[in-house]
């Protein structure tokens, strides 16, 4: 019954429900044309009475669908967020690591090293982590 679950999704498009209680929903429709097609009812007109029944999104409460909505996104924003931190972390690790093996290993052997500037790399480099941490914790406060 792949009208039903076009239906289904092409009604719930901009308003996703999670995918459970979508998949739940489908399967509640077509139980309903399964008795629909028992009563003696084609597939075709059991399907477009299952539909007619069910209704439009109107039908049904927008503001929970609106805050299931918003509730999704500031998940994928999170999830974005620690993603970001991931990199920057091990990314300013590398760059770390690199100006740490240049200032100790190879400029030492050519004999220019009056000062250790890789300390000075390490704390600049060190603010893109922890500004993303700044913004990960913001967007985790916000979800409470």
């Amino acid at each position: 019954m792949k009208s039903i679950e076009q239906f289904i999704k092409r009604v719930f498009k901009n308003h996703p429900p999670k995918d459970r209680s979508l998949q739940q929903l489908i399967e509640m429709l077509e139980e309903k044309v399964e008795d629909l097609k028992e009563e003696g009812y084609t597939e075709e007109d059991a399907i477009d009475k299952t539909i007619k029944e069910f209704g439009d999104l109107e039908d049904y409460d927008l503001p929970n669908m609106e805050k299931e909505k918003r509730r999704h996104i500031r998940i994928k924003t999170i999830k974005h967020h620690k993603n970001a931190l991931l990199f920057s972390g091990i990314s300013s690790a590398l760059i770390i690591a690199i100006s740490l093996l240049l200032n100790f290993v190879l400029f030492r052997d050519l004999g220019v090293l009056s000062k250790p500037w890789s300390p000075i790399v390490a704390i600049g480099v060190l603010f893109w982590p922890l500004s993303l941490l700044y913004k990960l914790l913001n967007k985790k406060g916000d979800m409470s």
